[in-house]
């Protein structure tokens, strides 16, 4: 057995980063970015206006020495996407839109609310200083500014960013092609009956899921009975995929037919049992620059595994810089006492409120308890070497989501 961070070390090693391909704007969002973006041109390209209202100089804006408003000649009206064809002069005004540029001689704008018109004239009656309600340009971006950086993940803000640049398509890494297949002759498909003795399968679609959350193009292969021919079948199936994902039979029993299959389909095994739990008995190898994993087939196991070592994996191939579950410091709202001997991951929900984080393990950690994986959002780490660790202490977590 090795332990969880030669384990990891190993997969991340042999998780080689994908090429790139461009991809519609539309059609980035959730996807790596395989390319430094820099702006183009200062954004906004010019000074803008941010309130509607009137152009002026900032000066005439002052009541005259009797307190009387000040009275501005408005010489132009200028929608956002229009530029002035008059610069302002002493005593004017134009009436200007949110979003147009500013025109030449104002240094300020005037709140329409703060205002009435007359006629061709305008009162104001709240003063304004040099740049209110005005955007000046490049104060979002200089031109060659680095904004976004390779191994980014592109979500909505930096989707409107991208837009801002006036970028049209993207440089992003490919998707990696990942299979799932589920074993077992005990297991179902959900709609179909299950006779005694069965269960439905929940580790096809649980493993799926996490596929395609992770940015896989991920797709679904069945169940392989536990016979050597089926499962050849299967897993000959998945060839062209760059992770294949099997559940179940990678134990030690009769019917645990994976690593024997995978071997004489030229799978070479990197580590098979980890001084861990969950998950003592799962597989790694590599088939060319094919990933292989063989999970265990209880559930929560195979969803923890997943988590640990797959989705590392994934990140990896699409080139992301952090690959792996995001970890913090939590106080512990409940004692936990373990065997010690192997490196534990705890499922947990963090509770209350504040600046401190606290965690409370999910009260069943058996393997075969799904519900746990539903009520939990981080693992919590206990160290091999720990059999207990007090309420109040402080323990590693691992977000799940």
């Amino acid at each position: 057995m090795i332990d969880f961070a030669d384990a990891l070390r190993r997969v991340i090693f042999r998780a080689k980063p994908l090429a790139a391909q461009s991809v519609p704007l539309t059609g980035s969002l959730g996807r790596t970015l395989a390319q430094n973006v820099r702006a183009r041109a200062p954004i906004p390209p010019f000074a803008k206006v941010t309130m509607d209202g009137y152009a002026v100089r900032a000066d005439d804006s002052r009541p005259d020495a009797a307190g009387q408003a000040a009275e501005l000649a408005v010489i132009e009206d200028l929608p956002a996407g229009r530029i002035s064809r008059r610069a302002i002069g002493r005593g004017q005004a134009v009436r200007i839109m949110t979003g147009a540029p500013l025109p030449k001689g104002a240094d300020a704008v005037v709140m329409v609310e703060d205002t009435e018109k007359a006629g061709t004239r305008v009162k104001i009656f709240r003063a304004v200083a040099p740049g209110d309600n005005i955007g000046r340009a490049g104060e979002d971006l200089e031109k060659g500014d680095l904004i976004l950086e390779k191994g980014d993940l592109i979500g909505p803000a930096e989707v409107g960013m991208l837009a801002a640049l006036g970028l049209a398509s993207v440089r992003v890494v490919r998707r990696p092609k990942l299979a799932v297949i589920a074993t077992g002759d005990e297991i179902v498909e959900p709609g179909k009956k299950a006779g005694p003795g069965c269960i439905w399968n929940s580790n096809g679609y649980s493993l799926l899921s996490l596929a395609l959350e992770a940015g896989t193009e991920a797709s679904y292969l069945g169940i392989a009975r536990d016979k050597n021919s089926q499962l050849k079948l299967k897993i000959q199936k998945a060839r062209s995929a760059d992770i294949l994902v099997i559940s179940g039979g990678v134990s030690v029993g009769d019917y645990d037919l994976v690593k024997e299959e995978l071997r004489s389909l030229g799978v070479r095994p990197v580590f098979w049992q980890l001084r861990i739990k969950p998950g003592k008995p799962t597989f790694f190898g590599v088939r060319g620059r094919q990933l292989v994993f063989g999970l265990p087939g209880n559930p929560t196991s195979a969803m923890v595994m997943f988590h640990l070592f797959v989705r590392p994996a994934i990140d990896r191939m699409l080139g992301r810089k952090r690959p792996g579950l995001r970890s913090a410091k939590a106080l512990l709202e409940q004692e936990i006492t373990v065997q010690p001997g192997r490196t534990q991951f705890l499922r947990g929900a963090l509770v209350g409120e504040g600046p401190v984080l606290k965690v409370d393990p999910f009260p069943d950690q058996r393997s075969g308890v799904l519900r746990s994986m539903v009520k939990s959002r981080v693992l919590i780490v206990v160290p091999a070497d720990s059999s207990r660790v007090e309420k109040g202490r402080e323990v590693e977590i691992l977000f799940l989501d």
